[in-house]
């Protein structure tokens, strides 16, 4: 006993000296994968940086904040993200120094601003974040590791035009020449629409997407399900969506097939998932929105992306509103926010402009916030 007791109190004063006199980034509360998500509008954004130490200061001790590209990238790989490094030309410190004073145990703040997007940086599709690394300017204290680097995340509010479809309209495409097998494959896409049943089999089969021969579905809606709640149809079974949808609300949908399993994302979120065959399809014939008599109202569209790979839960939720063009991987992504006329254009350059076919042109709604945030 008195073994184990001199032990433990030689563990306890161990973690004591470790943590005593080490300097950390107050915002990051000691976590090594530590981010902040920043939402950025038209205008410029404050957010504070304090250094803290583990303990109060016995004497004053000087600290730097230093932009760090590198440690961005070690937090992408860490984190199956892809984030760009702001250019530092878009954002400025208050100070990129600080002192935490005898006494005290926290910095005076450093202000960081940041200035509302190019639209270049906007068009592009990239997301932006940045990294922020901790150094003694003295050496009066060690920097502890895991509170050593900050990462702030850029939330771009995307406000763009939308189209408007309903049962008089369609997008379809025949490529027989370019016809292409896929095991793993990703739709996703946001959605709005006016009209949802919500009994059982009411408005049921307003479809949104299909891909032929090998079958991919979309719908809302069956005659044994409730026409507010989504349907997939693939390898020869079917997949209900747990969530029941609201009318007039933005949602964003991802279908991730790996092959032998298929999972729903709804709004980033895991909806639903369930085994397949793992058979893989021919694919050589696409609809969005297909012309139908079961389709009621109108429905809005925004960012309708295939892939020929599985996306990961973060690839999802940290790409909703706007993705790079470049990633690897796209059949075909249409941004849907030309604004007016018939043509969407394939930003990707993967299988090419399309028309809007049906009865005269669609209806496009300008400056819409497309994660339905006011």
């Amino acid at each position: 006993m008195l073994l184990g007791a001199m032990a433990l109190s030689s563990c306890e004063d161990a973690k004591y000296d470790t943590l005593t006199n080490q300097a950390y980034i107050l915002q990051t509360n000691t976590d090594a994968n530590s981010s902040q998500k920043l939402t950025i509008g038209n205008d410029p954004i404050v957010t504070s940086i304090n250094v803290r130490l583990s303990d109060k200061a016995l004497e004053s001790s000087s600290y730097r904040i230093v932009y760090d590209a590198a440690a961005l990238e070690k937090y992408n790989l860490k984190n199956e993200t892809s984030y760009t490094a702001l250019p530092e030309s878009a954002f400025s410190l208050s100070s990129a120094e600080t002192t935490i004073e005898a006494g005290t145990s926290v910095s005076s703040s450093i202000a960081l601003t940041i200035n509302p997007l190019t639209d270049e940086m906007k068009n592009s599709g990239k997301k932006y974040a940045m990294a922020f690394r901790l150094e003694s300017i003295d050496g009066k204290a060690n920097i502890l590791s895991s509170g050593s680097v900050m990462v702030y995340v850029l939330d771009q509010v995307v406000i763009q035009p939308v189209v408007v479809l309903n049962n008089n309209n369609y997008i379809k495409q025949n490529f027989p020449e370019r016809e292409f097998e896929v095991n793993e494959w990703t739709v996703e896409f946001n959605i709005y629409k006016e009209i949802l049943g919500t009994a059982v089999g009411q408005y049921n089969n307003q479809n949104i997407f299909g891909a032929y021969p090998g079958e991919i579905y979309v719908r809302f809606g069956d005659a044994p399900i409730e026409g507010n709640r989504l349907q997939i149809k693939t390898q020869g079974t079917q997949m209900n969506s747990q969530m029941l949808f609201n009318t007039n609300t933005w949602y964003h949908i991802a279908f991730v097939c790996t092959g032998t399993k298929l999972y729903l994302y709804v709004n980033g979120i895991l909806d639903n998932s369930m085994d397949l065959p793992g058979t893989s399809m021919s694919i050589n014939e696409f609809f969005i929105n297909d012309q139908s008599s079961y389709n009621k109202g109108d429905t809005r569209y925004s960012e309708f992306r295939f892939w020929n790979t599985a996306r990961t839960q973060n690839e999802i939720l940290n790409n909703m509103y706007v993705c790079d063009p470049a990633t690897p991987g796209f059949i075909f992504y249409y941004k849907m926010n030309e604004g007016s006329g018939n043509t969407l254009h394939d930003v990707s350059g993967g299988f090419g402009d399309i028309e809007i076919g049906g009865n005269g042109s669609p209806t496009w709604i300008q400056d819409v916030r497309i994660d339905g945030k006011n």
